[in-house]
């Protein structure tokens, strides 16, 4: 693919990091700037070639909605779509999907659409979070709060890349549970956890309660998940 300069040269200060990372996520603030969406697209490409665990959220899922080939094959890429942003997802790949699908059957649609994608992870938020490798289905029915805040997404799509690399970790290290995938089970965890960031954050705030109030929780939440423990 032919690219400008500019775009280029930005795409290297970012991809010059990948060695020094464990996951990256694209999306959140990036905007739909076309110079700037070319620069995440390339990002995307690099990262997928070497093999990074990524996070696409927000308008990240525009790079791909516009060049689905980005991702596909990439069994540690997650894209995480609200419902519109899955329907766009749809219409996509609608000539590549397969077979027709009940409409209301969401799980068996959720595969077909990231088995169109060749596996890679689709995180579809709502009431619910339905997540797919195309291969399994998970759902996550964590209760969360009763409010959602701006930046909320930001928190899981950071999450679940923390999750990520992490299950990536650990396969290099010869740790790979045999079902679900590492990449799936570790968006699944990002959920979880993210819900329970904000039950907590809404304990205390109420309808105060704002993205970096779930921020504050996720020392003590993650701590009663999994505690930690202490350094001999």
């Amino acid at each position: 693919k032919h690219h400008t300069a500019e775009v280029t040269r930005q795409a290297d200060a970012v991809s010059k990091w990948f060695p020094a990372l464990t996951a990256l996520v694209v999306g959140p603030g990036l905007g739909r700037d076309e110079t700037m969406q070319a620069v995440a697209a390339l990002v995307v490409e690099r990262a997928v070639a070497a093999s990074l665990p990524l996070v696409i959220d927000a308008d990240g899922l525009a790079c791909v909605l516009r060049d689905p080939g980005l991702v596909r094959g990439s069994a540690w890429t997650v894209l995480t779509p609200n419902r519109p942003e899955f329907g766009r997802l749809q219409a996509a790949l609608a000539p590549a999907a397969g077979a027709e699908v009940a409409a209301d059957d969401d799980a068996a649609e959720l595969r077909r659409i990231s088995l169109a994608l060749g596996g890679a992870v689709i995180v579809q938020k709502g009431a619910h979070d339905l997540l797919s490798d195309g291969t399994s289905v998970l759902c996550n029915e964590e209760p969360g709060s009763v409010k959602r805040s701006g930046g909320q997404g930001d928190v899981l799509a950071g999450s679940i890349a923390t999750f990520l690399g992490w299950a990536r970790a650990a396969q290099l290290g010869g740790l790979t549970p045999p079902e679900p995938s590492p990449p799936l089970l570790a968006a699944y965890a990002g959920c979880l956890l993210t819900r329970r960031f904000s039950a907590a954050a809404f304990a205390k705030h109420r309808r105060a309660m704002t993205a970096p109030d779930l921020v504050a929780e996720i020392g003590p939440t993650f701590e009663e998940f999994s505690p930690a423990e202490l350094a001999e």
